[in-house]
């Protein structure tokens, strides 16, 4: 009886080892930045970005805290520390008009990067060109995610 056992085991083992690595998901790109997700190996003409591991998922019990004692005072609010409007609107109007300015100048530095970036994938030989436009459409992507469309 005990080889069948150890032989249970090891299938046991290697069964877990595989459902390990069948778990874990990789990101492939290919030459024109083109991703592609597999559960597997990376696809041909690809190559490996990295590895995804899945997290397990969070899970909240209704009776995770403990039970508020009788009696007991209830615990103090915390006062949120972000978006505290100040006493005095003059300072907060001051404060808000250069947070303003200031994201108007990295906005129009990154337009100006994006221009720049323009100018490379025209200029670029056939070779690298794939590689600048993937480097232009990052920056696109980055310029429209943190600069709002003008009204």
């Amino acid at each position: 009886m005990r080889p069948v056992a150890a032989i249970v085991a090891c299938a046991a083992l290697l069964a877990a080892a595989l459902a390990r690595d069948a778990a874990a998901i990789v990101r492939c790109e290919d030459a024109a930045g083109k991703v592609t997700y597999a559960n597997t190996e990376c696809p041909p003409n690809t190559r490996l970005v990295r590895k995804v591991e899945p997290s397990p998922p969070v899970i909240v019990h209704d009776k995770a805290r403990p039970a508020a004692k009788a009696g007991a005072a209830p615990p103090a609010r915390a006062e949120p520390t972000g978006n505290r409007r100040t006493a005095d609107p003059i300072q907060e109007d001051q404060e808000l008009t250069a947070q303003l300015a200031e994201q108007r100048r990295e906005c129009e530095a990154r337009a100006r990067e994006i221009q720049r970036l323009q100018d490379d994938v025209s200029a670029a030989p056939a070779d690298a060109r794939a590689s600048a436009e993937l480097t232009l459409r990052r920056a696109q992507d980055d310029y429209k995610a943190l600069c709002p469309r003008p009204r």
